[in-house]
């Protein structure tokens, strides 16, 4: 299981132990369900350095003003907003991960309490957000009002100039970002230009990286995913079968090295999905398949000898994901804290069928050096020589370590203990402890070496990736 754990040292800023329906091409959609979004993003390997706002600080007694730069011009805002309203379906994902508490949410579906799905619960906590709900393209701007937001959050509302203009009456509103179509905004850039607006640029910023750190950890681990076909279908009553394009939900697939078979590539073109017949369940023949189904259906096409006759099918390589189910509604939203869900529950069901669990097994010689050298690298008190001899592009890291070292030692110093090691050529997936001082902190967290001409070696990424939340760069 993939988890993302964050430290903070005294002296050292936030440093991250990371471990990791049918649609159209209308420009402004109601925004749909995991199958058949109209999202555009980009991948969870591109970097969040696109800069969308401007800040600028005034005197020390003097408030910061923001300007958000969007789809219908500029918006100013002035000082730190203190009620933060998300008026988009899904919205309230990022801001809770800043540790921003909205005072009201917009209900998508799923009707969880406070519109505020599982993956997001402990971000909310104790937090009883109002609950808005209002179909799209029906704005109760009384209700609205009647709560006096100082900040409204639009940047997954698809709202139009007229409705732009009367909600900043209300308060400073930001919708979709400049150059962007309705519901087309990425995880990455949402969260960075609600960071922006609220003020946590850069807590923002660190955010997306660990997210990010997750999804290639995931992928890096499953190195059988890359260049794998997969296909995302979307299942309803009465035969009906609907195949996704280029949507929030296949980029994900994306980031773990999954690929769309050309002809499927070819099928789809530019569309966000495409209706298929049974004439043309060939497209569907792939390596993994994730099918989207109600129970009825999902029976119906398991007694079809045509289904049946697939090899994805015939090798238990097909995904079902239950409409409405949480992993649908994960998908469906494709925010900051949904994709986190998704590397730690979806991940797991999209492996290698019959992996081998290897805990138990007698470790091999090349396991215990790969081991032996994972530990040394990530042993806050190890000596630099040592370590550096296993550590890539060692020297222009030597002034990182340095600080993680010294920030370490407030906590008895830091060990990455291993508890075995899968080799898989000349990739090694650790599981490890991690201890603060001589006690145990967390459990059961997994990250990757490398075997180079022979020597076990952390990679410069994984390196940065360990310390990605420091604020001491890595190079």
């Amino acid at each position: 299981m993939m988890r993302s754990l964050r430290f903070t040292f005294v002296g050292v800023a936030a440093l991250a132990l990371l471990a990791a329906a049918c649609g159209n091409n209308d420009d402004a959609l109601e925004p749909e369900s995991a199958s058949a979004s109209a999202f555009a993003g980009v991948s969870a390997s591109e970097p969040a350095t696109e800069i969308t706002s401007d800040s600028t600080p005034l005197s020390e007694s003097e408030p910061a003003v923001n300007t958000i730069i969007h789809t219908f011009g500029e918006t100013v805002i002035e000082g730190t907003p203190q009620r933060v309203m998300t008026l988009g379906f899904s919205e309230q994902d990022p801001v809770l991960a800043l540790g921003v508490t909205p005072i009201a949410v917009r209900e998508w579906f799923g009707e969880f309490p406070y519109a505020t799905w599982p993956w997001a619960t402990d971000e909310l906590g104790d937090g009883t957000p109002d609950v808005l709900t209002m179909a799209f393209g029906e704005l109760n701007y009384e209700a609205i009002a009647g709560l006096a937001p100082d900040l409204i959050i639009a940047t997954h509302a698809g709202i139009t100039q007229e409705e732009f203009d009367i909600l900043s009456e209300i308060a400073p509103t930001i919708p979709e970002a400049a150059g962007t179509a309705a519901f087309s905004m990425s995880w990455q850039e949402q969260t960075q230009v609600i960071g922006d607006a609220l003020g946590l640029s850069e807590e923002a910023a660190q955010r997306i990286r660990l997210t990010q750190a997750s999804i290639l950890d995931a992928a890096r681990i499953n190195d059988n995913f890359g260049g794998a076909t997969l296909a995302w279908l979307n299942a309803n009553e009465g035969g009906e079968y609907w195949v996704v394009g280029d949507t929030p939900p296949t980029r994900f697939f994306s980031d773990l090295g999954f690929t769309r078979s050309a002809e499927l590539t070819e099928a789809i073109g530019d569309l966000d999905s495409l209706q298929i017949s049974a004439e043309q369940l060939n497209l569907l023949d792939v390596d993994r398949l994730i099918i989207a189904a109600d129970p009825v259906t999902q029976g119906a096409i398991e007694a079809d000898s045509l289904w049946q006759s697939l090899s994805v099918f015939q090798d238990d390589r097909v995904v079902w994901v239950p409409q409405r189910s949480e992993l649908f509604g994960a998908l469906s939203f494709s925010t900051i804290l949904s994709v986190e869900f998704l590397v730690e529950k979806l991940v797991p069901l999209l492996a290698e069928p019959g992996s081998a669990d290897t805990s138990d097994a007698e470790l091999s010689p090349e396991a215990e050096a790969a081991m032996a050298a994972f530990a040394l690298v990530y042993d806050s008190e190890a000596a630099w020589e040592e370590k550096a001899l296993h550590l890539e592009n060692a020297t222009s890291l030597e002034a990182s370590n340095t600080v993680y070292r010294e920030g370490a030692s407030n906590s008895g110093g830091i060990s990455l203990n291993p508890t075995s090691a899968t080799i898989n050529g000349d990739v090694a997936t650790i599981i490890y402890d991690v201890y603060f001082g001589d006690s145990p902190a967390y459990t059961d967290l997994d990250r990757v070496i490398t075997r180079v001409d022979g020597v076990w070696v952390v990679t410069e990424e994984d390196f940065c990736g360990f310390l990605a939340s420091a604020r001491t760069p890595c190079n």
